[in-house]
């Protein structure tokens, strides 16, 4: 809803629910109009399972509220232009910063290491069930 715009309705379908069931277990996500439609605030703090690149391959991080999770797929996305083309201002920002208490890696060297071995994976930001158990 917050990304897409999407109204409650069309959010729960695509997700494959109901609207009813994601107030009942996103509540403090939405909040009431003045029309009286249920939109999404403007941001949360429920913690989120994210799939992020680690010294010797993805790790799992519990990223806390919607701004970590915002931040942690501007991660990815710069490491994504950066495996292209490998400049570094690509890394930037995100040099010494922490999601979830994890350390990025901006390292260069390293983040070509993983890409060169496959472990640089950038597909997905929320780690699947699979991943953690």
């Amino acid at each position: 809803m917050r990304h897409d715009g999407l109204p409650l309705d069309a959010a729960a379908r695509a997700a494959n629910t109901t609207p009813a069931t994601v107030r009942k277990l996103l509540p403090a996500a939405l909040r009431k109009s003045r029309t009286g439609r249920w939109v999404a605030t403007k941001s949360d703090r429920y913690v989120r399972l994210l799939s992020l690149p680690g010294p010797h391959g993805p790790v799992i991080v519990r990223a806390r509220g919607s701004e970590e999770a915002r931040f942690a797929s501007a991660y990815l996305a710069s490491l994504a232009r950066w495996s292209r083309t490998e400049k570094a201002h690509e890394l930037g920002p995100f040099h010494g910063k922490r999601i979830g208490g994890y350390q990025l890696i901006t390292a260069p060297r390293t983040l070509r290491a993983l890409r060169d071995a496959g472990l640089l994976q950038l597909d997905s930001l929320y780690a699947a069930l699979k991943d953690i158990v």
